[in-house]
C-alpha cells in the first residue's frame, strides 16, 4: 500500500497532498513505471478519506500524465522521463524583479510627472460611479477605434484647445505611442520613409526604426526641422514635434510650418506626423496652435496623448487621421480591437467632460510654472554665465554650462548625486557642436531643485 502522509492541520487541502505524495513516489522512482496504483474505495478506506478526495488526486494526476487510466484495470504509472524539480517561487520572483537602475537624489530626469497633484479621489469617485452601475457593456468589446463618446470628448477638447479640425470618425484611441504608430503603419503600407528631427525624441525614433519604417534624420535649425534637407531625401513622411520640439525646445515659427505643409503638398503619400506631446504647458503667452490647424490639405497626421497630462499609467494617446485615410484606416484598422480598456475609456470621458481635466491642467500648470521658474533662477546664481534654451514652456530646459571638461563635470555630478541629461544622447547621427544638458523638473520637488543646482554650481566653482 502506498505511504501517504496526511496532515489535517495543513491549509492545503487533502487531495493536494495526496497529489503530491504520488507524484514524488512517481518522479523519485519509488513507483515505477507500469506500477498499479490501489483502487480508488481501496485507497480512500486505508487513508479514511472520501472516495471523492481519491478521485480528485487520481484526476489531477492523469490530467498531467503521471497516471493513466486503464479501462476495468485501474490506474497504472505512466513512462515519465527525468523531470528537473522547478521552484516555481524562486523563478517568478527572478522573472518579475526589475532591473537594478542607479538611483540619483538628485534627477533632474525630462521624463515623468509629478504623481503627487494626481487627482486620486475624484479618479476613485469616477470609478466607482462607473462599477456600481452594474454596466455589462463596458466588460463587452467596443468601437475598434475607441468608444464615440470618449471620441467626442477628445474631438471638443482639440477644437477648443488646439484649434484641430477633427471630426470623432477621424479620432483613433490608443494605449500610448507605439499603438498608434503600428496602426499607422498598417494603414500607410510597406515602404514608408520617414525623415526625422535630429536630434529626436528617442522613443519614437525607436519605435519608428522597430515598426520597418525607413529612417532619414533631418538636421535641425534655429527654426525647428530644416525642410530644405528633408527636400534633399526620399521620405514622403516628416515626423515632427513643432509646439514645442523635443529635446531642444524650439518653437516652429508659422513661416517654417507653411514651408513644411508645402513640402507635404508636391506630392501624393506624403504626410506630417506632427506629435504634440507637451502642448498643454506654456507658461508665458498664448498655447501655440497646432500645426494640423493651418493645414488645408488634409496632409497632417496629429497625434497625441494624456500620459503627460494626468500620469504615465493612464497609457491612452490618440491619433487624428486625414479625412482621406479614414476609409484606408477602417479597412485594416477593424482587424485590431482598441488597445484600451473600455472602463478606462469610460472613466476619461467623465473626467474630460464634467470639466475635472481642464482644472487639473490648469493647477498643474501653475505647479510646474513655479518648478520651471524657480529652476531658471537658481541656474543664474551659477559661477559661470548660463545660457537656457527652450524655456517657457514644456517640462525641461537645455542649458549650457560654458565649461570645457565634460567628462570631469558629468563624473563629478554623479559622484555628488545628481543626473542631468547630455543633449548628444539624443542625436541619431553626428553630435552637437557643443555639449548641452536636458534638465528636467516636473517630478524634482522645490526643496530638491534648490539642492540638486547648489551641487551643480559647487561642481563648477571645483571645476572651473
Amino acid at each position: 500500500m502506498l505511504i501517504v502522509g496526511l496532515d489535517t492541520a495543513k491549509k492545503e487541502p487533502l487531495y493536494e497532498q495526496i497529489y503530491f505524495c504520488i507524484k514524488e513516489e512517481i518522479r523519485t522512482g519509488a513507483l515505477p513505471f507500469g506500477s498499479k496504483l490501489p483502487s480508488a474505495r481501496r485507497l480512500a478506506k486505508h487513508l479514511d478519506v472520501s472516495r471523492n478526495t481519491i478521485d480528485s488526486a487520481y484526476g489531477q494526476l492523469a490530467a498531467e500524465g503521471y497516471i493513466e487510466a486503464r479501462p476495468k484495470r485501474g490506474f497504472f504509472v505512466c513512462q515519465v522521463e527525468e523531470l528537473a524539480e522547478l521552484d516555481i517561487s524562486l523563478e517568478l520572483e527572478e522573472e518579475e524583479a526589475e532591473p537594478e537602475k542607479e538611483k540619483f537624489p538628485y534627477d533632474f530626469s525630462p521624463v515623468g510627472v509629478d504623481m503627487s497633484q494626481f487627482p486620486y479621489y475624484i479618479w476613485r469617485k469616477l470609478l466607482k460611479e462607473i462599477m456600481i452601475d452594474d454596466n455589462s457593456e463596458l466588460f463587452q468589446k467596443g468601437n475598434f477605434q475607441g468608444d464615440l463618446e470618449l471620441r467626442r470628448a477628445i474631438m471638443y477638447y482639440l477644437r477648443q484647445s488646439r484649434g484641430v479640425h477633427v471630426h470623432t470618425s477621424q479620432i483613433v484611441i490608443g494605449s500610448g505611442m507605439e499603438n498608434l504608430l503600428f496602426l499607422l503603419r498598417q494603414t500607410l503600407g510597406e515602404k514608408q520613409v520617414v525623415g526625422i528631427e535630429n536630434p529626436v525624441y528617442t522613443n519614437a525614433h525607436g519605435i519608428l526604426k522597430e515598426l520597418g519604417f525607413g529612417i532619414r534624420p533631418i538636421v535641425m535649425d534655429a527654426e525647428g526641422l530644416s525642410v530644405e534637407a528633408l527636400n534633399q531625401t526620399d521620405a514622403n513622411l516628416a515626423y515632427v514635434t513643432p509646439a514645442h520640439q523635443y529635446p531642444t525646445g524650439v518653437v516652429m515659427p508659422v513661416g517654417r510650418r507653411g514651408q513644411l505643409i508645402r513640402w507635404a503638398k508636391e506630392k501624393e503619400g506624403r504626410y506630417i506626423i506632427e506629435d504634440d506631446y507637451d502642448s498643454e504647458f506654456r507658461y508665458h503667452g498664448k498655447p501655440i496652435p497646432a500645426l494640423q490647424g493651418l493645414d488645408q490639405n488634409d496632409k497632417v497626421i496629429y497625434m497625441g496623448t494624456f500620459s503627460k497630462a494626468i500620469a504615465p499609467a493612464i497609457r491612452i494617446s490618440y491619433m487624428v487621421l486625414p479625412k482621406k485615410l479614414v476609409p484606408v484606416y477602417q479597412k485594416t484598422g477593424k482587424a485590431f480591437s482598441c488597445s484600451v480598456s473600455r472602463i478606462d475609456q469610460k472613466v476619461l470621458t467623465l473626467f474630460l467632460s464634467e470639466g475635472h481635466f481642464e482644472r487639473h491642467l490648469n493647477r498643474m500648470r501653475n505647479i510646474y510654472k513655479e518648478k520651471h521658474d524657480l529652476l531658471l533662477e537658481c541656474l543664474k546664481e551659477m559661477p559661470l554665465e548660463v545660457c537656457v534654451f527652450g524655456q517657457g514652456a514644456g517640462l525641461h530646459v537645455i542649458a549650457d554650462f560654458q565649461i570645457q571638461n565634460q567628462e570631469a563635470f558629468q563624473k563629478r555630478l554623479k559622484e555628488e548625486g545628481v543626473m542631468i541629461y547630455p543633449l548628444s544622447l539624443y542625436y541619431i547621427e553626428g553630435v552637437p557642436l557643443k555639449e548641452q544638458y536636458i534638465l528636467g523638473f516636473t517630478r524634482m520637488t522645490k526643496e530638491d531643485i534648490i539642492k540638486g543646482t547648489g551641487k551643480i554650481k559647487d561642481v563648477l566653482f571645483e571645476i572651473s
